[in-house]
């Protein structure tokens, strides 16, 4: 029965203290700035608040990174259109059998990605804070970028630890996509839960100018 009500599929990582997303990179930190106590004393005992703040690298957890994150004058975090980021078709890539770690246009052609956010998904992110997550990762090659964005793709996202190979120094994911204006998602999670076609994908950033990447609250939605 169709009922036009969506059903939420988040598809983005919580931050929690102590996590790490990517090593080398420094663990976000939170601080309470005005606690539920003292707050209860400053408004007069009749309402209390809790306010904090979080410091984190903008390449924390789920994360969006915007053209400028690769290419020097490439547009920044508040510059990307919201017509890149949120309510784009969703179509899944199934790349949990592939047997290896370069995922090429063969597992792509014949998918339908004009004006989509392609979603990769190579179940890495079962290794999510986990030693083994850090290890050599599953990655699209500069083959597959190319198919991607000759093809329309709009959004790329992946659930490994680089949408490139980490011991390719080049970048040619990052390089290619950004430089193309495709918004990219490192770190995703849940793939598995989406259907191969028929959602619509959310994945906005605040619009921080000047910014190249930033932690996400990423979901799909899915009309039942």
């Amino acid at each position: 029965m169709v009922t036009n009500q969506p059903r939420f599929i988040e598809v983005s990582h919580p931050i929690e203290m102590g996590m790490k997303t990517y090593p080398g990179l420094p663990e976000h930190q939170a601080e309470v700035l005005l606690d539920y106590d003292s707050s209860r004393e400053r408004y007069g005992g009749q309402a209390e608040f809790l306010i904090a703040s979080l410091h984190l690298c903008g390449n924390t957890g789920t994360y969006v990174d915007s053209p400028c994150h690769r290419h020097r004058g490439g547009v920044d975090l508040a510059g990307l259109p919201l017509t890149s980021l949120a309510h784009l078709p969703v179509v899944v890539v199934d790349a949990t059998g592939h047997n290896q770690r370069g995922i090429g246009p063969d597992l792509l052609r014949g998918v339908k990605v004009q004006d989509k956010a392609v979603l990769v998904h190579t179940g890495w992110s079962r290794h999510w804070r986990t030693e083994h997550y850090f290890e050599p990762n599953p990655f699209l090659t500069a083959e597959a970028c190319d198919f991607l964005l000759e093809a329309g793709a709009k959004f790329v996202g992946i659930d490994s630890l680089n949408i490139d190979d980490t011991q390719d120094l080049a970048r040619p994911a990052h390089t290619k996509l950004l430089g193309a204006g495709v918004p990219i998602c490192e770190h995703m999670t849940n793939l598995a839960a989406l259907p191969p076609n028929g959602g619509f994908l959310h994945a906005v950033p605040i619009a921080w100018v000047g910014g190249a990447t930033l932690p996400v609250r990423a979901y799909v939605m899915k009309f039942e």
